[in-house]
């Protein structure tokens, strides 16, 4: 029940204020807390490779339902959601491996006026001061989306049909229940990465960044596909337009 309660867009909105709210009420610079140190072993074994922990178990569940419901790993039904899986990953690193790094550096400056990049400076032990979009509220945020979308539409393109191999079942189970715990954590970890670190405009881009594809991906891009693929409708059937084009011809 959790991954499809409360809506996609009320979690979007929910995250969204979560991280703005949690950021000014909240926050502590200096804290001894476990979780605010940023080397603990959540945030360095499962945040740290989150998109990988999200997108190997979303894989996992469309693979066994392809194979429970149609027989085979790729078909008509799961070959749009291999596609989109792949978009997913494509706007997970352009942000994060690629427009936020750029951000920071092209922005910032090293502690030693010396070192000239982000590079250098981090590898003498310095520290790298710069517009630090949050890729942590990004990235939770983008997974939990993500999971929200796809598991519903694995399950409406695949889980209405017909079983072939009823075996699948617990398996497949075993990953909703999977998948609704890493919400969960990333739920955890995107609070504290909104009381502990970042400066609040930082975190609400970050956020904003997840959200704004998801837009386009799960909501504009699906209407635009639906306008085209639209049965062609004849000027003719129109009420009114057969006597229009008779003045026309005339």
């Amino acid at each position: 029940i959790y991954l499809y309660q409360p809506s996609t867009g009320a979690r979007a909105i929910t995250y969204l204020l979560l991280v703005w709210l949690v950021s000014i009420l909240l926050y502590q610079e200096i804290s001894q807390n476990f979780f605010s140190n940023i080397k603990n072993p959540l945030n360095q074994y499962f945040v740290k490779y989150a998109w990988g922990w999200t997108l190997l178990p979303l894989s996992m569940l469309l693979v066994l339902y392809s194979i429970s419901r149609q027989g085979t790993m790729l078909n008509t039904r799961s070959l749009p959601i291999w596609c989109r899986l792949a978009a997913c990953t494509a706007v997970w690193y352009i942000f994060a491996q690629v427009l936020f790094p750029y951000i920071e550096e092209a922005t910032g400056v090293c502690e030693v006026s010396g070192l000239l990049t982000k590079r250098e400076c981090r590898k003498e032990g310095f520290g790298w001061r710069g517009f630090d979009i949050s890729g942590h509220c990004f990235l939770l945020t983008w997974n939990n989306l993500v999971i929200i979308e796809e598991t519903k539409l694995v399950l409406l393109s695949l889980g209405r049909t017909n079983k072939k191999h009823s075996i699948l079942d617990l398996p497949i189970a075993s990953i909703h229940v999977l998948l609704c715990m890493l919400m969960l954590l990333w739920e955890l970890m995107m609070f504290c990465t909104s009381l502990y670190f970042h400066t609040t405009l930082e975190k609400v881009l970050g956020t904003m960044c997840a959200i704004t594809p998801w837009l386009l991906l799960y909501r504009v891009m699906p209407r635009m596909l639906a306008c085209v693929a639209m049965p062609h409708i004849s000027l003719s059937a129109m009420p009114g337009a057969s006597w229009v084009l008779a003045r026309l011809a005339e």
